[in-house]
């Protein structure tokens, strides 16, 4: 089957273009055939031009205008293919709804996968807007933003315009018609959004969902400049609505005229004319996403990027200092804090990131062994970054721990990264990704426990995988967890066998090492299984 790619070599740093034989190879090893289409004002014609029932999907790479430009062809043609965004553009508000990464291989594993979340969209007049429709004074300062300047400094450029055009800023008069409110009055700006987020806002419409068939309304009165940067610092934090100047409300369907001249704004594109006649289409979108049915921007944690580098600078020195074996490759070390670091932001340690990452088939396959009288306790060696490191400095061989219900390992799970598939957290595990150096192994340890007992467990982990979880990477420095479903891997399987009294050693759960479930065995309740080099088992 083919795959369309449509991709604007002019979004965000120009830089997309490098990574296409990358995108074309993976595809193709996957029995797709990538067709690419460099984004001009021929789209229409191209897309009327082709059989699209020869293509399984269609992947935009561009930022908010971009996906825009590309969704209203394919609306008008009503062409309804699933849609994989690669959010390479200066503002990519709507990608950042569906918790889409940023790094081209990481995104590029998911829009291999079938998952999806249907999206609402929305109609101005004879235009489709995917984010936010708006308008008023501040909006069309997006369309006099120097493209180079925003291309250079993103996001920032929007302020800075903003900042230098505020003494001349002027309210405009319009009136807003919908069955939920009427308003009628002098404005600075209003805002109609599909998405949570806008202009580099994070908080802008945080109780927004993208597929309710609503829209979340936001006009922004008149008031004395003197209180109108106090106004857009509350925007930023996500604490205007409390404010006098601010109305709120939700709608499927409004009307807004102006008498003025005054622009609009469709995702970050001119928009159309007044009157505005704006309706939601529910659910017209396919996005395909890391999860099925993404519920919306993961809330900001509260430790940045650079505390999380200082957490692994500590480690690495950790590791250099107490390492003291001549065969130590300190370059080795230092690529793998860097890829530690890179991979910090998809970590939450305070809040759930992951949920219903393990499907029904896994659940089907756990039952189905809740009688043969064992959990297992697999250690695994395998060569992976955060392994590696954290390896180093416990000067442990096998430094991740899973549980499984099976001998086969059909049913492991455990706590890890997601692979760059899944967010951190509760995850099943592939053989395959145990496969991070040659040698990498597991071991298979056996532990008796009766269909009730595993039952328990299964029913627990059932219902942290609805609950959702995140993978404690600070508990990896720090004896500590925020929330019950924040843990790293041997904190999970401690935790599971202490609920069913399995537990054969005491020990608090954020303090407990992978090879503790060995060297505490101290009674024997554990029966060794096997040891497999992962290499055999994927022959």
């Amino acid at each position: 089957m083919n795959v369309l790619l449509i991709y604007n070599p002019f979004s965000g740093n120009k830089l997309f273009k490098n990574y296409l034989d990358y995108i074309i190879s993976k595809f193709q090893k996957k029995g797709f055939q990538i067709i690419p289409y460099r984004m001009d004002q021929g789209l229409e014609q191209f897309i009327s031009n082709i059989n699209l029932n020869d293509y399984a999907k269609i992947l935009v790479a561009g930022g908010d205008g971009t996906i825009n430009q590309a969704v209203n062809v394919l609306v008008k043609h009503d062409i309804d293919l699933p849609i994989g965004i690669f959010p390479v553009g200066t503002a990519n508000d709507y990608a950042r709804y569906f918790n889409l990464p940023k790094t081209i291989e990481e995104i590029t594993e998911i829009l291999l996968r079938d998952n999806y979340t249907y999206s609402d969209i929305g109609c101005v007049n004879d235009k489709y807007f995917i984010n936010v429709a708006s308008l008023g004074f501040l909006i069309d300062i997006s369309q006099r933003t120097d493209a180079k300047v925003k291309n250079s400094l993103g996001v920032l450029a929007y302020y800075l315009k903003g900042i230098e055009e505020l003494p001349s800023m002027k309210p405009v008069y319009i009136t807003v018609n919908s069955e939920e409110m009427n308003f009628e009055g002098e404005i600075y700006f209003m805002l109609i959004m599909n998405g949570k987020s806008a202009g580099g806002f994070k908080k802008i419409a945080p109780f927004s969902s993208i597929n309710d068939g609503l829209f979340d309304i936001y006009i922004f009165k008149k008031c004395p400049l003197y209180e109108l940067m106090p106004l857009l610092l509350k925007i930023h934090n996500g604490e205007h609505f409390n404010s006098p100047h601010v109305v709120y409300f939700q709608t499927s369907q409004l009307t807004v005229n102006c008498d003025e001249k005054i622009g609009t704004d469709i995702d970050g594109e001119v928009g159309t004319n007044f009157p505005l006649s704006i309706s939601n289409m529910q659910g017209k979108l396919k996005i395909i996403t890391r999860n099925n049915h993404e519920e919306g921007t993961i809330p900001d944690h509260t430790f940045s990027v650079y505390e999380v580098k200082n957490v692994v600078e500590k480690i690495s020195t950790q590791m250099i200092h107490d390492i003291k074996k001549p065969e130590l490759n300190i370059e080795h070390v230092s690529q793998n804090v860097v890829s530690l670091i890179r991979d910090m932001p998809k970590h939450n340690a305070l809040n759930y990131v992951n949920k219903n990452s393990l499907s029904e088939a896994y659940f089907e396959s756990a039952r189905q062994t809740l009688d043969n009288g064992y959990l297992y306790i697999v250690l695994s060696s395998t060569g992976s970054t955060a392994g590696e490191l954290i390896g180093k400095v416990t000067k442990k061989d096998y430094s991740h721990v899973s549980l499984a219900f099976d001998e086969e390992l059909k049913t492991i799970v455990s706590y890890n990264g997601g692979e760059n598939i899944y967010s951190p957290g509760l995850n099943q595990e592939m053989i395959e990704f145990f496969y991070k150096k040659k040698d990498a192994n597991i071991i298979i340890y056996k532990l008796k426990a009766n269909e009730d007992q595993k039952k328990i467990v299964l029913e627990q982990i059932e219902n942290i995988n609805k609950q959702g979880s995140s993978y404690n990477v600070l508990g990896l420095l720090l004896p500590y967890s925020h929330k019950d479903n924040i843990m790293f891997c041997s904190q999970f399987v401690y935790k599971m066998l202490q609920k069913v009294n399995l537990n054969y050693f005491d020990k608090k759960s954020e303090d407990v090492k992978p090879t503790d479930f060995v060297e505490l065995d101290y009674q024997r309740n554990l029966k060794y299984h096997s040891t497999v080099f992962v290499k055999d088992m994927l022959r």
